[in-house]
């Protein structure tokens, strides 16, 4: 029997991104019987989203802080940090599965790590988006975990490029597995669509929201849609940097599961103008619900979203308002969206990204006998 820990503990209460992926895979990886004991750490503040695996013969859940939960910020992840290495020395010999690079134990060769994005690396030099503390980390500590790490996970192959050019790691050890996509929950009547566009996702710089409001206000006179901005954050930002004008704009703040599924079978279109994503879950749900996308023609969201989205310049807002008008005016052109969405979410099963690490975690065993 081997012992394999599933470092669970960036999950939240309410998952986003990371957290998501994390709830998924740990969730799809657990259900498969096998002789290995797995041994999955999540913080209390998540407790109430994964105590189901209580119920699972050769799952152990462990408990920890809920002060490694995502919602307490840096103390959140230096805490997660600081813990993953932790277990790297109590377990040297166990191999331990850490789902993002914020909990990259430094040297552990039997550690399998995801990593998401390189973000820090991408925009150091960029006097708004930087982020001097993180780039610090993800340019020396981050690189040593990734080489010294026996299998090194990306959820696309933009970021698996990024990732060998700026680390150089061995090739053998490198893995590309795209993330999945929760299945819709509930699909409301697709024929009464609302008079909104909308954006989901978390409100931070990097996701350009600001430059969304302003192609927003130069065709809001054109069209009756209003704007809805859905997402945890804080949004004093986007509402000072607002040039005002005509049109409605909308914050709803973090909304449940059940609200998103709401927002995406009813909105007219939903726009992504994200700078960067080293994946992008919010574009493959929204075409999960039929709600036609127009995303970012950047990083990894062409090669995720296909010929299923239109693609915008994320720099300008003149070609965003564009872009947007064209859609909205155009209903031939959003049902022809809507059908390629359907078929193109297909490709991206929770199924299938689990089937991915576990054949990982299983290479990872015979390489060890």
């Amino acid at each position: 029997m081997n012992r394999i820990i599933l470092n669970a503990t960036a999950i939240g209460s309410n998952p986003d991104g990371i957290g998501i992926y994390c709830r998924n895979i740990i969730e799809m990886i657990s259900a498969r019987k096998t002789s290995d004991k797995y041994f999955v750490y999540v913080n209390k503040d998540a407790l109430e989203i994964m105590s189901y695996l209580t119920n699972i013969d050769h799952v152990v859940l462990k408990v920890t802080s809920r002060f490694f939960s995502p919602k307490y910020g840096f103390i959140g992840h230096l805490l997660r940090f600081l813990f993953s290495n932790y277990l790297s020395l109590v377990y040297p010999r166990t191999i331990i599965f850490n789902p993002s690079q914020l909990e990259a134990s430094v040297n552990n060769k039997n550690q399998i790590l995801m990593v998401h994005d390189l973000i820090p690396l991408l925009f150091n030099k960029d006097p708004i988006l930087r982020h001097p503390r993180q780039f610090f980390y993800f340019k020396y500590i981050l690189g040593t975990a990734i080489r010294r790490s026996a299998a090194v996970l990306a959820p696309s192959n933009h970021t698996m490029e990024l990732i060998k050019k700026e680390f150089n790691p061995k090739p053998e050890k490198m893995f590309v597995i795209p993330n999945g996509i929760d299945k819709p929950k509930k699909i409301f009547d697709l024929k009464e669509k609302d008079n909104f566009i909308l954006y989901v996702g978390r409100l931070s710089v990097t996701k350009n929201i600001t430059a969304l409001i302003d192609a927003y206000r130069k065709i809001a006179d054109k069209v009756p849609h209003k704007l809805i901005i859905a997402g945890g954050g804080d949004n004093e930002f986007l509402i000072e940097s607002d040039p005002g004008g005509v049109g409605r704009i909308e914050y709803l703040g973090y909304v449940s599961d059940s609200k998103i599924a709401f927002l995406f079978s009813k909105a007219a279109v939903f726009v992504f103008p994200s700078f960067y994503e080293g994946f992008g879950f919010p574009p493959l749900e929204a075409m999960s619900y039929g709600c036609p996308t127009i995303v970012s023609k950047v990083s990894s969201l062409p090669e995720v979203c296909g010929e299923a989205s239109l693609y915008i310049d994320p720099y300008n807002s003149e070609d965003i308002a564009k872009v947007m008008y064209k859609l909205l005016s155009d209903n031939r052109l959003q049902n022809q969206l809507i059908k390629s969405g359907y078929d193109r979410v297909k490709n991206f099963t929770w199924e299938r990204s689990a089937f991915g690490h576990l054949n990982v975690i299983d290479l990872i065993k015979s390489r060890r006998k």
